[in-house]
């Protein structure tokens, strides 16, 4: 009985990995054009090759980059041409190969890593420089949730004007207030306590079918392969057989660069892992296997025709929250997002999740992603009092969300003038930041050597 009761929790611990994913995995396929059934298959196998390259040690989900969103939505169109079509299929095809090679930059950066040494990269990553990076990361997210979950959802779907505007605002409510309480009151051995995520969503999704934002609509279909003349069409004539070869460079310059933004958002999410697991990832497996088992991933979603894939803070969050560190949760949490993506049925209704519901889960989990940041200045003993440390973070901090706001007003507008570009690719303000950091860390001495020395020398 006791065994049963060990295999449940497990089960339910692993599918709350799940859903903290969900919603940022399938909103990147949704709003560049992409198909999500193959986005959820591509996180699943790339995290299950992740689990097995970082020898089953790193508790972390991968999935849909969005990072790689802007220029995704400008070369599949972001919904204009339906999948199947031969417009999609010639354009995907030119994604894929971009995918794919953004993967190789990544398997690149490994081998780079391992002949350099990891010490020599810890060194340019000491708290003063993780841990803003790390705030910045959940900072930057939380007012995008509101924007992209809960505010920009008035007219969407339903066509409904601000004046039940109630409706978006209560279900995002009642979710992130469900997993608050439950955390906050659920007894400390208790089941419940491992399980707030999941249990906000049910009560979120059921408190919003009540005032009617939940919509299922089914196709019939029970198999993903049912739709493989539509879903893989870019292995056909009208894909690889019809390339455009100008279309194709132009994927590649838009694509490909953006693997260095992602793998600076890898340093901060595995950091970030490290501090709430208590655990140097970076020592062991090694960054050099974490960067790797990223990039095979990013190069099995460029493949089957997904996203690019990427480590999840909202995974690192259930982790601060449930205090549960087995990889095992990850990996069964991985083979129900392939099965959710194969089977149809299950995709359909995971989107009827309203995105209030979603951006409600995602106020908590973005909020502790910084909380989490804020223990590796704690546990790290950083001395404000060292003018060093204090300069180095609240630059830091003052870029990474500023840049981060002036990101999001350009995403409101729609205009690329508060954005940070080169070209049509947009520098993240994560990367921008953690470069700042780095750089504020190397030139800026040290008031404590300085006196070490001065003492020293009488």
């Amino acid at each position: 009985m006791k065994k049963t009761s060990s295999v449940f929790q497990t089960g339910i611990m692993s599918f709350q990995h799940m859903f903290a994913m969900l919603g940022a995995t399938m909103l990147v396929p949704i709003l560049s054009g992409m198909s999500v059934p193959t986005a959820l298959i591509s996180a699943g196998l790339g995290t299950i090759c992740f689990y097995f390259i970082t020898k089953r040690k790193v508790p972390v989900f991968l999935g849909s980059s969005f990072a790689f969103l802007p220029a995704l939505i400008s070369i599949v169109g972001g919904g204009e041409y339906g999948i199947g079509t031969p417009e999609w299929s010639q354009r995907m095809a030119c994604v894929s190969i971009a995918i794919i090679l953004a993967g190789l930059v990544y398997i690149i950066f490994s081998f780079i890593i391992k002949a350099v040494g990891v010490q020599k990269i810890k060194k340019l990553f000491p708290p003063i420089v993780v841990g803003p990076v790390v705030i910045i990361i959940g900072m930057i997210l939380v007012p995008k949730t509101f924007w992209n979950n809960i505010i920009g959802n008035y007219d969407q779907a339903f066509g409904w004007g601000y004046s039940e505007a109630w409706k978006q605002w209560t279900a995002a409510g009642v979710t992130a207030i469900s997993m608050i309480l439950i955390n906050a009151f659920a007894k400390p051995k208790s089941f419940l306590k491992v399980i707030p995520i999941l249990l906000g969503f049910i009560i979120g999704y059921a408190y919003s079918a009540c005032i009617g934002l939940v919509n299922i609509e089914f196709s019939g279909d029970i198999v993903i392969f049912q739709q493989a003349s539509e879903t893989f069409s870019f292995y056909g004539a009208d894909g690889f057989g019809s390339l455009d070869p100008d279309m194709l460079i132009s994927a590649i310059l838009m694509i490909v660069p953006l693997a260095m933004v992602t793998f600076m958002e890898h340093l901060g999410d595995i950091s970030a892992n490290s501090t709430v697991c208590g655990q140097d990832f970076m020592i062991d497996p090694g960054l050099d296997k974490t960067v790797l088992g990223d990039g095979i991933a990013t190069m099995i979603g460029g493949a089957l025709g997904g996203p690019a894939n990427t480590t999840y803070g909202e995974n690192t969050a259930v982790l601060a929250i449930t205090k549960n560190y087995n990889t095992k949760n990850i990996f069964i949490a991985a083979i129900m997002a392939v099965a959710l993506g194969i089977f149809v049925p299950f995709s359909e209704i995971l989107l009827s999740i309203p995105s209030p519901v979603v951006g409600g889960a995602s106020i908590v989990l973005f909020g502790m992603i910084s909380a989490s940041g804020l223990r590796a200045l704690v546990d790290g003993k950083v001395d404000f009092g060292n003018s060093k440390n204090i300069l180095v973070v609240s630059i830091t901090l003052a870029i990474g969300l500023g840049l981060g706001a002036m990101s999001l007003a350009g995403d409101i507008t729609g205009s690329n003038v508060f954005k940070i570009m080169i070209g049509n690719i947009e520098i993240s303000p994560l990367a921008i930041a953690t470069i700042v950091a780095i750089i504020l860390n190397l030139i800026i001495p040290d008031e404590n050597r300085k006196k070490s020395s001065a003492s020293s020398e009488e």
